[in-house]
């Protein structure tokens, strides 16, 4: 497997990621099912103890793309100056190959007027598969009116569901729309995708499905996926990442039945089971749970609101 060179800058106290499109030597996509992968930042080549540990997503492993990030609290720590970098691949066999290598420039250069954090609208916005419940109803075109929007299956309409088919997923697809969304969280945006799962309902009328929701996640550029469609019913319990603590999730969350997700950071956890978890994407964040009837009638309390709106600083 070959080596890419390729040299990255950090800015220190700042959400950093990057993503790499590795390719077969004929320039097909490197196909990455059953890989698992490491990254470190290191003074030296040499340096015996690493600088950070990147996190890193398979975003599309039949493509052959992957992302390095460190969040914020991580660059923090990290004194300007030059340092290196690999990225190094494990395969089903456990053979070991570094696909990417190259050098680091921490500095303290931060832009941090090109992140947006006040909305006209503190509150959640709402772009959900036909409900009447929930409020403020808003479309795409208001998104950067709302510093968290919220889109998605609603447990009312579970049994209008086609499976392939959503309102939310039709939004993705579209790509005028999808940029929009993406544009918005990147600027320092949180989109809540939320969703449900399939066997809700007798009969196998469900409210979505794995598929439709990782082909919603592939479309938002996420690493996240859902894993089991086997539900959760319960008090969830806060997780213990420092993000999460810092940024005042509530202690527990009741949860009806939730979809199971690998990836990203969890935020709520049923037992070792992760039903909410979120990736910063540029300087925002996408959240994802997958239960839409945590809450009644459609009413975000303000301390998710303002929980979500923590994650940009603290994520």
């Amino acid at each position: 497997m070959a080596v890419y060179v390729n040299n990255i800058t950090i800015n220190t106290g700042e959400y950093f990621s990057r993503d790499f499109y590795l390719d077969n030597v004929d320039g097909t996509p490197l196909n990455l099912t059953g890989y698992s992968a490491a990254s470190q930042i290191r003074k030296h080549p040499e340096s015996l103890n690493p600088t950070a540990t990147f996190n890193v997503g398979f975003i599309d492993r039949s493509n052959g793309r992957i992302r390095v990030s460190l969040a914020s609290t991580t660059t923090a720590i990290i004194k300007p100056g030059r340092y290196v970098y690999d990225v190094l691949f494990t395969d089903n066999t456990t053979k070991k190959s570094i696909v990417i290598e190259g050098n680091v420039l921490a500095t303290e250069d931060i832009s941090e007027n090109c992140v947006i954090t006040s909305y006209t609208n503190q509150e959640v916005g709402v772009i959900i598969e036909g409900s009447t419940s929930a409020t403020p109803q808003i479309t795409v075109n208001d998104i950067n009116s709302y510093g968290v929007v919220h889109m998605g299956v609603n447990f009312n309409e579970c049994s209008t569901f086609t499976a392939g088919s959503s309102n939310t997923r039709d939004l993705l697809e579209n790509s005028t729309t999808r940029n929009q969304i993406l544009a918005y969280i990147r600027s320092g945006g949180v989109v809540w995708l939320n969703v449900e799962w399939w066997n809700r309902n007798s009969g196998g009328v469900g409210c979505s499905n794995r598929a439709n929701i990782n082909s919603m996640l592939t479309l938002l550029e996420t690493e996240i996926r859902a894993v089991n469609d086997v539900a959760f019913v319960g008090t969830a319990t806060r997780s213990t990442n420092t993000s999460v603590v810092n940024s005042d999730f509530p202690a527990t969350q009741s949860n009806n039945a939730s979809v199971i997700f690998s990836g990203g950071t969890s935020v709520y956890l049923g037992g070792t089971d992760v039903i909410t978890t979120y990736e910063k994407i540029g300087n925002g964040v996408l959240y994802v749970s997958g239960d839409s009837n945590t809450f009644s009638a459609g009413a975000y309390p303000s301390t998710y609101y303002n929980a979500l709106r923590n994650l940009v600083l603290y994520g």
